[in-house]
């Protein structure tokens, strides 16, 4: 769509009414059997039904915007008005409305069936505390906590871990010798996670014992780093409740994927 189309329908209102991929389902004009309750109106015989009107509204309330049935309605009129000045142009024989329009209602029909395979699908109580406990291993991330004495040379960072190993006190060293911001604080970092230091630093404590101090000076973007690896822990534990619902749509997703895998190994497809 070009911006001077783009802001044809700007002005008459429907992008800013009609949420993206509105379209009738029955837009091939099949299944004029079925009882979709009652009408709203009619253009020039065709149609509209109170249940269109309400489906824009929800899908309108749902972006958390206000939704006044009344201009809905007039906006579905001006679309029919359209549609039936298109089908009289025979658009609908132009190759990339064609295409649009079956990609709309495979869209449509494919949605329709995942919410509704979704609504025989049971998740147990005894499947989210399983799932839950699966994915406390898998999101358990290591913490550190260490102090560091930052140098500026190789040379100075070598010095540092002599006068370590012959006894002198880590925190001291590093209120008098290190250049970085926690040096009047003895040079402590606190808990973290390796993600969040930079990559030879983290790499460096992961080798690390409790207690230990750097047998080399490490070198990243800051300097040099001579490091004392206080403590580790575990990464703190969300709450089951916390997570009770992303873990509920999790399995739900999987058990849809599971759904279309099912029906792809049971069809017959060819890539051209």
């Amino acid at each position: 769509m070009n911006c001077r189309m783009r802001k044809n329908l700007t002005m008459l209102g429907l992008l800013a009414v009609l949420p993206f991929g509105f379209a009738p389902v029955w837009a091939d004009g099949t299944h004029d059997d079925i009882d979709r309750g009652p009408i709203a109106a009619t253009v020039n015989g065709t149609e509209i039904y109170q249940l269109s009107v309400d489906r824009v509204t929800q899908q309108i309330q749902a972006q958390g915007q206000q939704a006044d049935k009344t201009k809905i309605l007039q906006e579905l009129i001006n679309l029919e008005v359209l549609t039936q000045a298109a089908e009289e142009a025979h658009l609908e024989a132009d190759p990339d409305v064609s295409v649009a329009l079956r990609l709309q209602y495979v869209q449509t029909l494919a949605n329709a069936f995942l919410a509704k395979s979704s609504e025989t699908i049971e998740i147990t109580e005894e499947q989210l505390r399983a799932a839950y406990d699966n994915q406390e291993a898998d999101m358990s991330q290591q913490e550190y906590n260490a102090s560091h004495i930052l140098l500026e040379s190789d040379e100075a960072a070598t010095a540092v871990i002599a006068q370590l190993k012959d006894g002198a006190d880590f925190a001291e060293l590093a209120k008098t010798e290190s250049t970085g911001p926690s040096g009047p604080n003895g040079g402590e970092l606190g808990w973290f996670q390796a993600a969040t230091m930079v990559p030879e630093f983290s790499a460096a404590v992961a080798t690390m014992e409790v207690g230990a101090i750097s047998e080399e000076p490490v070198q990243t973007q800051f300097g040099w780093h001579v490091i004392k690896l206080n403590d580790t822990r575990g990464a703190a534990k969300p709450e089951y409740e916390s997570v009770k619902g992303d873990i509920y749509n999790s399995l739900m997703r999987e058990s849809l994927e599971k759904t279309v895998n099912d029906l792809r190994e049971a069809a017959t497809i060819e890539t051209m």
